[in-house]
């Protein structure tokens, strides 16, 4: 009789976790530089996704710039560290285009994220995806894999 014992039974497939990537184009720039309001948004993500924030929100307000449209405020990074990863957006007020980031290894759902950026700002374009982190990578089981298998 065959062996059914294969070397599959002493491969963990592993992730890290998810990254949600979204880009933003917005009909206005109103909220683009809003500090109070990138806060209140992200509170609600991490709310959604029921994650802890271990530390304030951090964000860097840049001064305004020149345009040919005139003076635009100037855009904002913001960070959260969340005891499963992070989130962050930086926004470009004078294109009306910000870039989000969702990382956590605390399983969350993208649609509940996507439709609270969408309810918060006036969306022209949206673009994301979700990357599955360390998908590629196979770690071994501590038990030690049989002879008969491993010279199979």
């Amino acid at each position: 009789m065959k062996n059914n014992l294969t070397i599959e039974k002493y491969l963990i497939p592993m992730h890290y976790g998810k990254h949600l990537l979204v880009e933003v184009i917005t009909k206005n720039q109103k909220n683009l530089s809003n500090e109070s309001f990138i806060k209140k948004v992200f509170e609600k993500i991490i709310k959604a996704t029921k994650t802890k924030k271990v530390m304030p929100i951090t964000s860097y307000k840049f001064p305004p710039r020149i345009t040919l449209q005139g003076k635009v405020s100037g855009g904002l990074t913001a960070f959260s560290i969340i005891s499963e990863s992070h989130l962050s957006i930086h926004t470009w007020p004078e294109n009306n285009y910000f870039a989000f980031d969702l990382f956590s290894c605390k399983n969350f759902n993208e649609q509940q994220i996507i439709k609270i950026i969408k309810d918060n700002f006036a969306i022209n374009q949206i673009v994301y995806k979700t990357i599955k982190r360390g998908i590629q990578v196979n770690f071994k089981n501590p038990e030690p894999i049989p002879e008969e298998i491993k010279n199979a």
